[in-house]
């Protein structure tokens, strides 16, 4: 309905045309045989980690198809211009529930092990792009094979909410019924689309109709060739069968074979297949030659990246055209357990695996076992490890092998190498000599870059701020002259201040003429190092770009660009947000003959990248062990310390430091007698203890750190807009009027200037969707702020005039978006970027307009954060640019959404004045370490939680497996796969169970492992820090609750007992156990014997 075909000359869209697309489209339905496929749509409960998904709910056969609609007491004018009025809708109903079924994720809401077997996300996403469409018949089997594979497992788990084996059967009766239209040749026709040979493509039809598709392939191909001079029923002129003849002639044998033999038979669009065929395929990800795609088309399915992420060729489309349904007459093209389809189904798997670097082999086929089980009985099959090792020669061209204690591992061909040529680039760095300088920087000239006497810390605290340069001078001197370097440190601790330092000492010691590069993973990232330095940054995809690294569809090349050769020193900042193909990518793009420095620049504590690896982690972990010196670590946080100073509170930042990242135990030969060196001080255990348990109790814990416990939804709802109000009272002076609540919003968010400031407050939440997700807490702020304009004048992608939007799309520079710049009075193309906050306001052209009764909201404007100057225009009729030209619409639900709420991934660079981070317990899926430290450090002046039900979410996720990071196999620097039972976890993982195999992912010190350990070899069964309650509701965490002889036994191990802080702490707790648990305390001291200490205790209490 929004096609170029629909549009009339002038602008706009003609109705009429619309009217007629709309009776074409419903009449191509069949009632009692077309199949209606049911979905939802981004905003369900599955679109988490901002991957939005679409999730088929069910399928049921078309029963009926209502009539034509009309709006009721329409004006004549109205009926002109609408083509009478008609609604785009009509009512469909089905056959369900004797023809259809609807899956029941309803019933497994709680139950996140059973669900996350049957979601129903497609493979193909665009066949579900618009409220309705059309798919294909190969399209629909695919779906329907997924059916019967969900259907299975639900009967396997013993679901009553449906006869899952008569709905098998129903299934089983599409799968035939599917085959016979689809037929043989889906693609043919497509084939005649790209020869532009469409006289043939009714003829085609028709004979198919007719029963014979093979014999008409058969005449059409002889045509070309020459072979016959005519076809029968086909009218042609001699002249335009001449030009049809000679363009076939003109392509070369490798086409023809591709054309002829192979393409039709997949159902691919044309303009897929013009691709393929293209010379620049590559652009495409295709490296293959033609001959290579035409001997194995699973290629299709493993190399083609589309240009955007629904344009895909699946392996079940490939899969469907080799293995033609037997009814059909065709042949098949390859054996069930060929090679080429064992290699194409490891690729499936391994590209669904959007974290790990590599899986182990046994688990892969296990997987591809199990789609296979489900498909007709003509290609089904069961594959084990052996044909790995005799088909080894030829599947290595797409995937790489390793082992590890005997077992096979698995990686993707291209992800092996990403990381090969980071780690030989890192090692390379590492191995250098120090860097000279032609003239030297001194500790003197550390300081004064440093320094800033305009420092409210400095006038405050002189001393304590000569303190914390000092660190910051140390670190600088300590890093400057290493070719590679880590500057990590949390929020508040100054890894900006240190960055502009590092450019001016560069710039000291080699010339002022020296070229470095500022890069940052995000635009938003890029903009604030470039404020904060006054330096160019960019990001790294418009670095790439520049240098040709990125296709059209922006996927990465692998070869071929040009490799920078002009810069001396690379900084980039953000480094925890670094995927392995990213950086990747960035160092093939970098010639390091010439290149002097690489600094990371990073929080290692915040989330992972969302795509694949933990490339920072990995190089933090490998210079820590090899190259500590070129590790820079910022301890001092300057935040902390103003705020100490202010009286401002320093809760935030005291309760992120029990959310740090440590490392994990490396191995067993490390815990030796002597060697206790722990990974978490004992102080720090003993403060977890003393803030968990103010947390525990609610309310403010300290100036700058609130706790708000709620219980369903609309206690959610209620408390968090009572106290975002409450604060913005306190902020403003101003009182709340529910009859004009946009006044106080307004007041908050200005805080005095003109301008609504995005930073000021912002909601953040782990999930989308849900009650408590960002999808619906943006539409409860909306109502809540903005109700009145939304009722008043209607919005545009769920937007409306002065809410609170993010841009979700990058606009780079290779697509650029068109604003008003208020200092030079015109119109021009600037690059926002994914993650930008701003407010929307009036555009000028209805300054006088929007007031007014009848209005009707087409187009407005947003000024962006720290782009105040910039009024980026949204909607239609936006304009002329200096130069005349009508600017382009740009579609609101294209580039923006409400950002009341985002998420911790969304919010993650970002800083905001006040925090309130949602903390669900029904739902744990994205919930982890990185990302509650993520959440609650967005903040800098206040941070609000709003815990469900109790403090329980949050002591999950201080658990040390709770980590993302230490949950991802990868192998940049260290081949060590992860135990399959921490891969696992939720197989068997009951909270504070710890696995044999997993004490060194799982506790926190070593003198924890050798306790940890000697309970395993004794068989006692333990958890590992399960919070103690006692019947006051107060709790502490035990290191170790040991179950013997049906009684709860609590093992402390006392680290630091000598110092005093620590013993007092102890003694207050050890009258706690004394006075809830008596006589089920045991504790072991840190000493030289704790081995020994240790088997003494366990031979006392626990051994028969």
């Amino acid at each position: 309905m929004y096609s170029d075909e629909m549009r009339r000359e002038g602008g706009g869209y003609d109705n009429e045309k619309r009217l007629i697309a709309a009776r074409n489209y419903f009449n191509q339905l069949t009632q009692d045989r077309s199949l209606i496929f049911y979905y939802a749509n981004y905003s369900n409960p599955f679109s988490e980690n901002e991957q939005k998904r679409y999730v088929i709910v069910g399928v049921a056969r078309l029963k009926e198809i209502g009539e034509e609609l009309f709006y009721e007491n329409c004006s004549h004018k109205t009926k002109e211009k609408y083509a009478g009025g008609f609604l785009w809708d009509r009512n469909i109903s089905s056959h369900y529930p004797d023809q259809g079924l609807c899956l029941p994720y309803h019933l497994y809401y709680n139950r996140p092990e059973i669900l996350e077997k049957f979601i129903f996300v497609p493979d193909n996403p665009r066949n579900f792009k618009y409220g309705t469409r059309l798919i294909t018949d190969d399209d629909a089997l695919d779906l329907i094979e997924r059916f019967m594979e969900i259907c299975s497992i639900l009967k396997a788990e013993g679901d009553q909410s449906e006869d899952w084996s008569a709905r098998i059967a129903w299934l089983q009766s599409l799968v035939a019924e599917l085959w016979r239209s689809r037929g043989l040749y889906p693609g043919l026709a497509k084939v005649m689309d790209y020869l532009a040979f469409n006289e043939a493509i009714p003829y085609f039809k028709s004979e198919v109709m007719a029963g014979r598709e093979k014999e008409a392939s058969v005449i059409l191909f002889k045509f070309l060739d020459g072979r016959i001079k005519n076809i029968p029923d086909l009218q042609i002129t001699k002249e335009r069968q001449r030009k049809i003849i000679r363009q076939w002639q003109l392509k070369n044998d490798d086409e023809k074979v591709l054309l002829k033999n192979v393409l039709p038979r997949f159902d691919l669009n044309p303009d897929q297949i013009q691709r393929i065929i293209s010379d620049a395929r590559e652009g495409n990800g295709i490296e293959a030659s033609l001959s290579e795609i035409a001997d194995n088309p699973y290629i299709l399915s493993e190399q083609f990246i589309g240009d955007g992420p629904d344009d895909v060729i699946t392996f079940n489309k490939i899969d469907h055209g080799i293995f033609p349904s037997p009814e059909l007459g065709g042949e098949s093209l390859a054996d069930i357990d060929d090679w080429r389809r064992l290699w194409a189904l490891c690729v499936e798997r391994l590209k669904r695996e959007y974290k790990h670097s590599f899986l182990k082999a046994s688990r892969v086929i296990h997987d591809i076992n199990h789609k296979l089980s489900f498909l007709p009985e003509w290609k089904r099959h069961q594959f084990n490890e052996r044909y790995l090792v005799v088909d080894e020669e030829e599947i290595t061209g797409a995937l790489t092998f390793r082992e590890f204690n005997g077992e096979k591992y698995i990686y993707l061909k291209d992800v092996f190498q990403a990381e090969r040529d980071i780690e030989e680039r890192i090692r390379s760095l590492a191995n250098r000599p120090d860097i000279t300088f032609k003239s030297p920087v001194t500790e003197k000239h550390w300081h004064d870059y440093l320094y800033s006497a305009n420092s409210l810390l400095c006038k405050q605290n002189p001393q304590k701020y000569e303190e914390a340069i000092q660190g910051q001078v140390k670190v600088c001197r300590r890093i400057f002259s290493r070719p590679v370097c880590v500057l990590s440190g949390a929020a508040g601790t100054g890894k900006t201040t240190v960055i502009r330092s590092i450019i001016q000492a560069i710039e000291k010691a080699h010339g002022t003429g020296t070229a470095f590069q500022l890069l940052a993973p995000t635009g938003k990232a890029a903009d604030r190092m470039r404020e904060a330095t006054q330096k160019p940054a960019a990001t790294i995809h418009s670095f790439l770009a520049q240098r040709d690294w990125l296709n059209d569809n922006l996927t990465f090349k692998k070869s071929g660009g040009k490799k920078e050769d002009g810069i001396s020193t690379y900084i980039i900042d953000e480094s925890s947000m670094l995927d392995l193909e990213l950086a990747a990518t960035l160092f093939r793009a970098i010639n390091w003959a010439t290149v002097q420095r690489l600094i990371l620049v990073g929080d290692p504590n915040q989330l992972p990248p969302i795509g694949r690896g933990k490339v920072f982690a990995e190089v933090i972990d490998w210079l820590q062990e090899q190259k500590p010196e070129c590790l820079g670590n910022l301890e001092i946080n300057l935040r902390q310390m103003e705020n100490i100073l202010n009286g401002k509170g320093t809760g935030i930042l005291d309760l992120a430091d029990l959310f740090i990242r440590t490392a994990s135990v490396k191995d067993e030969e490390s815990v030796k007698e002597g060697e206790i060196s722990h990974l978490k001080t004992e102080e720090a255990g003993t403060k977890a203890e003393q803030i968990l348990r103010r947390v525990q109790e609610g309310g403010d814990i300290d100036r700058d750190l609130r706790v708000i416990y709620w219980n369903d939804y609309n206690d959610l709802d209620q408390k968090l807009t009572a106290v975002i109000i409450s604060d913005m009272e306190e902020d403003t002076g101003s009182t709340f009027d529910e009859e004009r609540p946009y006044e106080l919003w307004g007041t908050a968010f200005q805080k005095g200037g003109r301008e609504r400031r995005p930073e000021y407050q912002q909601i953040i939440s782990p999930y989308r969707g849900e009650r408590f997700g960002t999808d619906y807490l943006n539409s409860l702020l909306q109502e809540k702020a903005n109700g009145y304009m939304l009722a008043k004048m209607g919005q545009m992608g769920n937007v409306t005039l002065f809410d609170k939007v993010i841009q979700y799309r990058n606009r780079p520079r290779s697509n650029p978006i068109w604003a008003y710049n208020t200092k030079v009075r015109g119109t021009e193309q600037i690059e926002i970027y994914n993650g930008e906050l701003g407010f929307v306001k009036p555009h000028p052209f209805d300054n006088d307009k929007w007031k007014g009764k009848y209005f009707t909201l087409k187009r407005f404007q947003v000024v962006f954060s720290r782009k105040s100057h910039y009024w980026v225009g949204y909607g239609s009729e936006l304009g002329k640019s200096s130069k005349g030209w009508w600017l382009p619409a740009e579609k609101v639900d294209e580039n923006l959404e409400l950002a009341y709420a985002i998420s911790v991934h969304k919010a993650q660079g970002s800083e905001f004045e006040r925090v309130y981070f949602i903390l669900p317990a029904e739902k744990k899926t994205l919930l982890s370490k990185e990302m509650f430290y993520t959440a609650v450090t967005r903040s800098y002046r206040h941070c609000t939680i709003l815990i469900q039900e109790d403090i329980s979410p949050q002591l999950r996720m201080r658990r040390p497996e709770s980590s993302h990071l230490i949950n991802i196999n990868s192998s940049i620097f260290n081949f060590l796969p992860l135990p399959d039972e921490l891969m696992l976890l939720d197989g068997w993982y009951e909270e504070g169970k710890i696995h044999s195999t997993l004490a060194k992912y799982m506790v926190r010190s070593k003198s924890e492992v050798i306790i940890a350990n000697m309970l395993f070899e004794r068989g006692i069964p333990f958890k590992y820090e399960v919070p103690l309650f006692a019947p006051d509701g107060t709790f502490y965490l035990p290191d170790f609750t040991i179950t013997w002889h049906g009684e709860d036994w609590y093992w402390e191990h006392l680290g630091l007992i000598e110092q005093e802080e620590y013993r007092n702490h102890w003694e207050t707790k050890r009258q706690w156990y004394d006075n809830n648990f008596p006589g089920r305390l045991v504790t072991t001291e840190d000493s030289g014997n704790l081995s020994i200490s240790a088997r003494e205790t366990i031979e006392k209490y626990f051994l028969e």
